[in-house]
């Protein structure tokens, strides 16, 4: 049996079996003895009906061979073609009879078994065409088509783990048949690999580039995978093999109306139409055309409001992640989330709404779409929830101007951390001096300063000044301390200042309380903050709660890794002191302040 003519019968009901005319061709089995009196009538109706058959007139050449065999009936010849033109006609019970009579005439023909149980599987009877197809194959292991015909039928039987050993095994013998690689194909498809089926199809193509089936079968598994370019490819070479192929022009119209071209959708439906008036698949595609055309403004409304929902999007993102930058550091994931994740799906958002087909078949714009989707949303409602949470509802700060002093790196981090992140979140502009380097304080230069400048652009602060006075050396420098203040509080116009308090057991603290208390008369609002070294005198009456800022006070404290070794900046010992001043006002972290000005 031609093998093309059984790939069709696989997929197509029994009206439509039809062989090609390259695989009408006469049958290689031995001849019958005839009659020594054979008339020339028999060889005249032989070839015939042979010729019709190749002309596809099947009705005539059964009528010419049913003559034949009137008047001789043993020729195994026309029994053969007989039974095989009954059976592309889809006179399948006959064709088994008559199959079953040419095997009994020719026992050792194991062509004639092979092609019986091709019929048989057709007729959905697998056990027994399986059977057939095993006896053939244990007498001749290699025989070509009984190995395709029972890889086939354990594949339409379901069975795709006995169906793959089989078609291995006769890839082995024949790597260049390509119905074995399509059955491959198949077989992967049954098994969710469509990846593995279109590269079993592409090798099938490169062995026979000009086989129509094999690139249909190509297109359809590609549409399967909506890789809508190499769909498109697949059966417009189809279409240029077959040009009179309704079907090929209905595959085309799909594939143009899934990537929006509806003009040339409809014209390949109308020239589905034309070939084949009745054609069901062409006119379902001619009323999904239609329904898509008046659908059309309000898809193309629909994607410029998204499109400008992104560009929209975009910026606010952005500025919104830049508005709450201290709280998303805290946080290197939500950082991570806001400033990488949320943008770079906002611009392949509007790249995938921007352009319909994509270049890459592994890329699904609708997969694409709806994780961006659920990313973008995501990203709106924790910023949103962040908003409602880390954002003070009473600017208690706005419009301060806020210069926070300290003598050495840590001190303005230790002292007033929690406060400075709250004034930045209430709006306040904050600015920073420390007068030493800390030098005493570690052996390795210019390490404290790079701490605490860190310190600083974390908690955002506006500007910040490290001096190189000596460390502990400040007592004698109380003049120049001062000239210095005066001079940063007039050029910033501060409204607030924040520095050490008197009761210090560090004599570098209680100059700067000293220069600042000078420096400072005319500033409305003089806060002295309790550091790790205020002496219990120290007693406050002006609190800051700081429960939402506990978290950057922490953080800020921690940039300063060369004085991890002190108690003092064990994070429990800092969250302790501020969960202890909480208590005092009844919240749950507070900071501690010694008003020295203070104009509510």
């Amino acid at each position: 049996m031609a093998p093309l003519a059984l790939a069709a019968a696989a997929a197509a009901p029994a009206s439509a079996l039809a062989p090609p005319a390259q695989a009408l061709r006469p049958r290689a089995i031995a001849q019958a003895d005839e009659p020594a009196r054979a008339s020339g009538a028999v060889e005249r109706l032989r070839r015939d009906a042979r010729s019709k058959a190749t002309a596809r007139r099947f009705g005539d050449a059964i009528r010419d061979y049913e003559r034949l065999l009137a008047l001789s009936p043993q020729d195994a010849d026309a029994v053969a073609h007989l039974a095989q033109l009954q059976a592309w006609t889809g006179s399948y019970d006959k064709a088994i009879v008559l199959y079953r009579d040419a095997i009994a005439l020719h026992p050792t023909d194991l062509g004639l078994e092979s092609d019986l149980a091709d019929v048989l599987a057709w007729t959905n009877r697998f056990e027994e065409a399986e059977r057939l197809y095993e006896q053939v194959l244990a007498r001749d292991p290699h025989h070509h088509e009984a190995l395709k015909g029972l890889a086939r039928a354990r594949l339409l039987r379901g069975d795709a783990a006995s169906a793959a050993a089989v078609i291995d095994r006769a890839l082995g013998l024949y790597p260049i048949d390509v119905d074995l690689h399509v059955e491959r194909a198949r077989m992967l498809s049954q098994e969710g690999r469509p990846d593995d089926a279109i590269q079993a199809l592409q090798r099938a193509a490169q062995l026979a580039p000009s086989d129509a089936d094999v690139l249909r079968h190509l297109g359809e598994t590609y549409q399967q995978k909506r890789d809508w370019p190499n769909a498109l490819e697949s059966w417009l070479r189809v279409a240029q093999l077959v040009p009179d192929d309704p079907d090929s022009h209905v595959a085309l119209g799909r594939v143009y109306l899934a990537v929006g071209k509806l003009s040339l959708a409809r014209e390949h439906a109308a020239l589905a139409l034309r070939m084949r008036p009745t054609s069901a698949a062409a006119n379902q595609l001619v009323t999904e055309l239609d329904r898509e055309a008046k659908l059309a403004p309000v898809r193309t409304a629909t994607d410029w409001f998204e499109l400008l929902a992104y560009l929209v999007l975009l910026p606010s993102m952005l500025l919104l992640a830049r508005r709450w930058r201290r709280t998303l550091r805290r946080q290197p994931a939500a950082w991570t989330f806001a400033i990488y994740v949320v943008p770079a799906f906002l611009v392949l958002g509007v790249l995938a709404r921007s352009i319909k087909v994509m270049p890459w078949g592994w890329f699904d714009a609708r997969v694409f779409g709806a994780v961006s989707d659920v990313v973008l949303f995501l990203g709106l409602g924790v910023a949103f929830v962040a908003a409602l949470r880390r954002e003070p509802r009473v600017p208690e700060f706005a419009g301060e101007v806020v210069l926070a002093l300290g003598a050495h790196p840590d001190d303005i981090e230790l002292g007033c951390g929690g406060l400075i992140a709250k004034l930045k979140a209430s709006g306040a502009r904050v600015y920073g001096l420390t007068f030493t380097q800390g030098e005493r304080g570690t052996d390795r230069t210019g390490r404290r300063e790079l701490e605490t400048k860190k310190a600083a652009e974390f908690l955002g602060l506006d500007g910040y000044s490290v001096l190189d006075f000596p460390d502990t050396g400040l007592q004698e420098k109380i003049s120049l301390l001062k000239e210095i203040v005066e001079s940063r509080i007039k050029e910033l116009g501060a409204t607030m200042v924040l520095t050490h308090t008197d009761v210090d057991v560090h004599g570098d603290h209680r100059a700067v309380f000293a220069a600042t208390r000078e420096a400072a008369r005319s500033v409305r609002t003089v806060l002295c903050y309790e550091d790790v070294s205020t002496t219990d005198q120290f007693t406050p009456n002006f609190y800051v709660d700081i429960t939402h800022y506990i978290d950057d006070h922490l953080k800020a404290c921690a940039f300063h890794r060369t004085q991890d070794h002190r108690t003092y900046m064990d994070p429990q010992v800092i969250q302790g002191r501020a969960a202890h001043r909480g208590m005092q006002i009844g919240v749950h972290f507070a900071m501690a302040f010694r008003t020295l000005n203070m104009v509510r």
